[in-house]
C-alpha cells in the first residue's frame, strides 16, 4: 500500500527544530523529504552532544530526509537550487523575511520555478504586527504567549517546559497546514503560502487559559503537578524513591485510589466526601497520600493502581522510557541504521493511520550524505557533481 504523500517532494531549509521537524512529519507519511543544508550543516548539528557533525539533538529531530549540502549564496548553488524547487511540491524554511529576497525564497520568487508551489515559512512572532521582524526562539514563544506565567510551583518564579514545546506544535501545524494546502491545491490547482508562528502555536496549545479569561477574566495559577480543579492530582514518592502521578478525576476514581493504597479512611473522612473538599483540604490529603505512598515500592504502588483501574503513571526518565514495554509495543522507539553511526533508535510516527501507515524508513542523514545523488537527478554529470562539491 502506498503511503499517504508517497510521490510529493519536499524541501526542508529549515534549522533548528520546528521547521526541520514539521518536514520530518511528511517523511513521516511518504514525502521526499530533501533536507537542503548550508555546508556548515543545519545549525542543530551543532548543538548539544553529538558524534561529528551529528549532534544527538539533530538525529532526533530529522529521521526520514536525505540531505543535499547546496550554498545559496553561490550562484551555482542558487541556480541548482532554483532547478530542485521546480521538482518540489513544497519548500519549507524558517529563514527571517529580510534574508528571503537575498536567497530566493519568497513565495513569488519560488513560484517561478513551480507554479503551484506550496512555501511554508516558520517564525516566532508571525508576519505582521509589532515584533514580526524580531529574532525569537521557543522560550520567547513560551513566554509570550502566557504559557510560562502558569507553569511552575506556586512559590516559584514562572517556568518554561524544557523540552521545545513550541517548536514541536508548530512542527503539528506545519505538517497540518501542508496537507491542507494539498488538498486545496488538488481541489483547484493552485499552491499557496503558508505562515506558522511559534506565538500562535502556543496561544492554540492553550484553549483552556484562553476560554478561562475570556469568558471570566481568570488567569490560572502556577500548581506545579497538580491541579487547580481536582483533587488529589499529584506526583508523590514511592518508598524506593519512584515517583508516580495520580489522577483523581470523580469520587470514583478516588474510592479506587483509596482501595490501592489501602486507606478506607480516606473515603469516611467527611472532608474528602466530595472533589470540593478535597481541594479546600489538599494540603492534609497530598500529606495522607504520600504517607501511604511511603509504604510500598514504585512498581508494588503501580500494581496495586492499576488492579484497582487507577489513573497513575510512573515519572520515567529517558533511560526509563527507552525500557518501557508500553513504548516498545507501540512502536514510537524505532531502530535503524546510520550511515556512520550504525544502529541506533529514533523516534516513530505518533498518527496512526490503519490502512495507508507512515513508517520510519531513512535513519537521520549525515551531512550532504545524498548530494550526489540528488544532482544526479537533475541531470549534473560526474565531473559537474565532483566540482560542485569541490568548491563547497
Amino acid at each position: 500500500m502506498r503511503a499517504p504523500l508517497d510521490g510529493i517532494r519536499v524541501l526542508d531549509l529549515g534549522t533548528m527544530v520546528a521547521a526541520p521537524y514539521g518536514a520530518t512529519m511528511l517523511g513521516d507519511m511518504g514525502a521526499d523529504v530533501i533536507k537542503v543544508e548550508p555546508p556548515q550543516g543545519d545549525e542543530l548539528r551543532h548543538v548539544g552532544p553529538g558524534l561529528g557533525t551529528d549532534s544527538g539533538l539533530f538525529v532526533g529531530v530529522n529521521r526520514n530526509k536525505r540531505s543535499l549540502v547546496l550554498d545559496l549564496l553561490d550562484t551555482t548553488g542558487q541556480a541548482l537550487f532554483q532547478r530542485l524547487v521546480a521538482t518540489a511540491d513544497v519548500v519549507i524554511h524558517n529563514i527571517r523575511a529580510s534574508a528571503c529576497a537575498r536567497l530566493g525564497l519568497r513565495h513569488e520568487d519560488l513560484r517561478q520555478h513551480r507554479a503551484d508551489v506550496i512555501s511554508v515559512r516558520v517564525s516566532t512572532y508571525g508576519d505582521t504586527g509589532p515584533m514580526a521582524q524580531r529574532p525569537g526562539i521557543d522560550p520567547s514563544a513560551q513566554a509570550m504567549s502566557g504559557f510560562m506565567s502558569f507553569t511552575g510551583f506556586a512559590d516559584g518564579e514562572p517556568l518554561r517546559s524544557s523540552i521545545p514545546i513550541a517548536d514541536a506544535t508548530a512542527a503539528n501545524l506545519i505538517a497540518f497546514g501542508v496537507v491542507t494546502a494539498l488538498f486545496a491545491r488538488q481541489r483547484d490547482g493552485a499552491g499557496q503560502a503558508l505562515s506558522v508562528a511559534l506565538i500562535d502555536g502556543m496561544v492554540h496549545l492553550q484553549p483552556g487559559p484562553v476560554g478561562q479569561f475570556g469568558l471570566l477574566g481568570y488567569a490560572q495559577p502556577r500548581v506545579g503537578n497538580s491541579s487547580p480543579f481536582l483533587a488529589p492530582y499529584n506526583t508523590y514518592r514511592c518508598r524506593d524513591g519512584q515517583v508516580i502521578h495520580v489522577a483523581v478525576i470523580n469520587d470514583k476514581y478516588f474510592a479506587r485510589l483509596c482501595e490501592a493504597l489501602e486507606c478506607p479512611g480516606l473515603i469516611d473522612d467527611p472532608r474528602f466526601a466530595s472533589n470540593a473538599g478535597r481541594l479546600e483540604h489538599v494540603h492534609a490529603l497530598d500529606g495522607l497520600i504520600g504517607a501511604a505512598m511511603q509504604r510500598f515500592d514504585g512498581d508494588e504502588a503501580m500494581a496495586r493502581l492499576q488492579r484497582a483501574d487507577a489513573i497513575a503513571a510512573p515519572v520515567r526518565d529517558m533511560a526509563g522510557v527507552f525500557a518501557d514495554p508500553q513504548l516498545a509495543a507501540s512502536g514510537m522507539l524505532v531502530p535503524v541504521e546510520h550511515s556512520r553511526h550504525g544502529p541506533i533508535r529514533v523516534g516513530g510516527v505518533a498518527t496512526r493511520l490503519s490502512r495507508t501507515p507512515g513508517s520510519v524508513r531513512r535513519a537521520p542523514p549525515a551531512l550532504g550524505e545524498h548530494t550526489g545523488e540528488i544532482l544526479e537527478s537533475l541531470g549534473a554529470s560526474t565531473e559537474q557533481i565532483a566540482r560542485f562539491t569541490g568548491t563547497g
